[in-house]
């Protein structure tokens, strides 16, 4: 039952994803017609946009044919991105296949759960909102069954459930270093990894807001039933509830979390100290995948096999990142891009940079409705956000970020997301009874995420 919600839903979003975007394409065709053709001049050696000297040139069009071809050129383009990506997904498959993660969390579980609601949700909330940062994936919102279990046993709702499980890997998966921030990086064209200090501080700051809410939440249902944002009491459950199963300590999973993470943190400092690339990190990413298989006893051919399969899971949204590097090239060829970059650009020359970038944020967080996917949003949004940030004299490595929260925020909001619905399929809990425990943090959290982000602007953040 849950396989199939995660599976159909995913399938779904996927197919509505490639027409969206391939409309986008359309679009961006037909408006090479119609949008007045312009140009910033552009500096040779960074080749970034000169505010400030945007000018008219003679129109351009791209007939559809033209932008139909620009897909095979924009896959070309994207390459080096669509490769980390590619890759990145068989590795993490190689470890996520070991079920090291899932094994550590469930001994942790099993060792939390006769814990008082002051000490077990918070860690939970710090154990999954980490474990997703690091080395989990989309199917993390499995876990909601146990949350649910371990709420119950606590009486709790529901909701309490989700709030320790699919709410914390929410919040950790905004903090990652890995997926669609590489993919904005590539895109955004500044080092792979570079920023993760403050992104991890980040991190710690947001995942520190979730168990504050979490705890307020669950502190509120536990003092009165009738609070809860279930709307009734019929999920209270009489009598003692059964224990959580039984789950034995394996150094081993430990070993694996902590080879993983080392990787992100190795790849993100040597980036800095060293200067390493792609090459040195999928190097280590190999290395990191292959030692995590052996670790639990696979096999040379299993490890091959799970890394094809998560290859294959990456196929798609390689072929999004082409997609969206079409558009760009369709409206680059047309001399549109410039144009609009100058309309959202030009009234924002007038106030502090710093609302520019806090601009960016909020688009996302209301585009990510459309392409839920963080890769394929990436794809599509930062080869323009690139050059409203070099108009605006922002550098590229703060659009990321902005680029970054916003997409990742509202995935425990929308409906769009596979995840959520499958969460909320396990714990039965109605989306308008998730949305009145989710809304108000999201609001909080992205008014401070706003400031954050206004700091790093104000402060000339780089990231290097």
């Amino acid at each position: 039952m849950r396989q199939k919600v995660k599976e159909g839903g995913k399938r779904g979003i996927s197919i509505n994803m490639l027409v969206f975007i391939l409309g986008i394409l359309i679009c961006a065709s037909l408006l090479t017609y119609i949008i007045p053709a312009g140009q910033f001049d552009v500096n040779p050696e960074t080749k970034a946009l000169i505010p400030g000297t945007y000018h008219a040139v003679e129109q351009t069009p791209v007939n559809l044919w033209n932008a139909l071809r620009n897909i095979f050129t924009g896959m070309t383009n994207s390459a080096k991105v669509m490769s980390i990506v590619i890759f990145m997904g068989g590795a993490l498959k190689v470890i996520i296949s070991t079920g090291a993660v899932e094994e550590f969390l469930n001994w942790a579980i099993y060792k939390l759960q006769k814990k008082g609601i002051a000490v077990i949700v918070p860690l939970m909330v710090i154990l999954f909102s980490v474990l997703s940062a690091y080395g989990g994936n989309d199917s993390f919102f499995a876990f909601t069954v146990i949350g649910v279990a371990v709420a119950a046993k606590m009486g709790l709702d529901p909701i309490a459930g989700m709030a320790m499980t699919y709410f914390a890997t929410s919040v950790g998966f905004a903090g990652a270093l890995k997926g669609r921030t590489l993919v904005a990086q590539g895109i955004a064209e500044v080092p792979l990894y570079s920023g993760a200090g403050w992104r991890t501080v980040w991190l710690f700051v947001i995942t520190g807001l979730a168990v504050a809410y979490a705890l307020w939440y669950c502190f509120r249902v536990k003092k009165n039933p009738a609070r809860s944002f279930m709307d009734n009491t019929d999920w209270i459950v009489g009598g003692p509830q059964g224990d959580i199963k039984k789950e034995l300590f394996n150094p081993m999973s430990l070993l694996v979390i902590v080879i993983t993470a080392g990787s992100f943190i190795l790849n993100a400092v040597m980036g800095v100290l060293k200067g390493w690339t792609y090459p040195e990190q999928v190097a280590v990413l190999l290395i990191a995948s292959t030692v995590c298989g052996l670790l639990y006893r696979k096999s040379p051919t299993e490890i091959a096999e799970s890394f094809a399969k998560g290859c294959q899971s990456m196929g798609f949204v390689a072929f999004i990142i082409g997609l969206g590097g079409a558009i760009a090239l369709t409206m680059t060829q047309g001399n549109i891009l410039h144009t609009m970059v100058n309309a959202v650009a030009a009234p924002l020359m007038h106030v502090n940079k710093g609302f520019g970038t806090i601009a960016m944020f909020w688009f996302n967080w209301l585009f990510n409705f459309f392409i839920i996917s963080g890769s394929g949003q990436a794809a599509v949004v930062m080869p323009v956000l690139n050059p409203i940030a070099d108009a605006l004299n922002i550098h590229r490595q703060v659009a990321v970020s902005a680029f970054v929260y916003g997409d990742a925020y509202t995935n425990m909001l929308f409906p769009t997301s596979a995840s959520l619905l499958g969460a909320l399929a396990i714990a039965g809990v109605p989306l308008k009874n998730w949305v009145k425990f989710v809304f108000p943090f999201l609001i909080i959290l992205s008014v401070l995420t706003s400031v954050f982000l206004y700091y790093l602007t104000a402060a000339g953040w780089t990231g290097m």
